[in-house]
């Protein structure tokens, strides 16, 4: 008998986005199709606003583990992370500039996926290896072995796709207990791995904060550039009020960023110059964003490539009950809706 996931039963110190956790059920499906029916759980609907128990992620490793009989699972299973399992916290790393953005961004909106213990950033300018370091600590309990595994694998296999260039950690940590498999680790990782240590670390070098990010992969740049030509198509040259205002406006959603001084950074002013030029033409700043997410959100919902909880993330909602009221307001139907008569 299949085992449900209920991720809304009780209080936790920690929970897993749901889109994170298919992640072990893409694996499974494409490595070992013939034991999926014996798995014990059900694929859990995907989306950041779905929060899988800490301990329900563990069992389901666990039970992943006890099936296929494969030390290396975690590693297996990471080395298959897309970008749909990442969801709205891949989708802002693919629009930063550069790795060292993109980690900051990690650092701000590492709970949309993985809210178990907080990731530090941490640099010393006087090391000798030029490095910065991401530590987790145990505040919020220990997961175990396949749980910080799993999670730190994810982490530097997602960090190769954003550039083109080999990314390796100079060294990498573990707080838990050495497994009988160190060396898949150290292969995986191609790097010096440690555990039984004070904390999970992985250290890089400084240098590759400045490496360019790669070419978005094709769901995601289609997204964007369909976004780009609505946009576009709905602002003819010279109809503008300020040049440029919408485009910069959807690119600081795109970030994560819909802030009014992110969008007066793209435009080359200061926020005062923007906030005035906005008043003078009797606009405001709130009715422009919430135009341009309102037009974005039609063209996410023209595609399933999105679930509505990942909609209401990507356009920086607060949940998707907000991005129902204000897509209803805008538009005379719910999302839903305007997806099922789109499609």
């Amino acid at each position: 008998m299949r085992t449900s996931v209920d991720s809304n039963s009780s209080p936790l110190s920690g929970h897993i986005s749901a889109s994170y956790v298919n992640l072990l059920f893409d694996w499974l499906e494409a490595e070992h199709p013939h034991l999926v029916s014996e798995f014990a759980y059900t694929r859990p609907a995907a989306g950041e606003l779905n929060r899988i128990k800490v301990s329900d992620w563990k069992a389901m490793l666990e039970a992943a583990q006890a099936l296929v009989n494969t030390p290396d699972l975690p590693l297996r299973v990471a080395a298959r992370v897309k970008q749909t399992n990442t969801g709205l916290l891949g989708y802002i790393a693919y629009c930063s500039q550069n790795l060292g953005e993109a980690f900051a961004r990690f650092q701000q909106f590492q709970n949309l996926i993985y809210a178990v213990n907080a990731m530090e950033v941490s640099m010393d300018p006087h090391s000798p290896n030029h490095s910065f370091i991401l530590r987790w600590g145990q505040e919020l309990g220990r997961p175990g072995h396949l749980v910080d595994s799993v999670a730190i694998a994810v982490l530097c296999a997602f960090t190769r796709h954003l550039v083109d260039a080999a990314v390796h950690p100079l060294r990498v940590a573990f707080i838990n207990p050495e497994p009988i498999n160190r060396a898949d680790f150290e292969a995986f990782f191609a790097c010096p791995v440690t555990f039984n240590a004070a904390f999970t670390e992985v250290e890089f070098s400084q240098d590759i904060l400045s490496m360019p990010m790669r070419t978005p992969d094709s769901v995601m740049r289609q997204l964007l550039d369909q976004q780009a030509e609505q946009l576009l198509a709905k602002v003819q040259v010279g109809s503008e009020p300020i040049a440029g205002l919408r485009r910069a406006i959807q690119d600081s959603v795109s970030a994560g960023l819909p802030l009014i001084e992110q969008v007066a950074s793209r435009l080359c002013m200061s926020t005062r110059t923007l906030q005035r030029r906005l008043h003078e033409l009797g606009l405001s700043f709130r009715d422009e964003l919430e135009s341009v997410r309102i037009e974005m959100a039609k063209n996410c919902l023209s595609s399933d490539e999105l679930s509505l909880p990942d909609v209401a993330s990507l356009l920086g909602y607060n949940d998707q009950s907000a991005f129902t009221n204000a897509f209803k307001r805008a538009v005379g139907q719910t999302p839903a809706k305007y997806r099922k008569y789109s499609l």
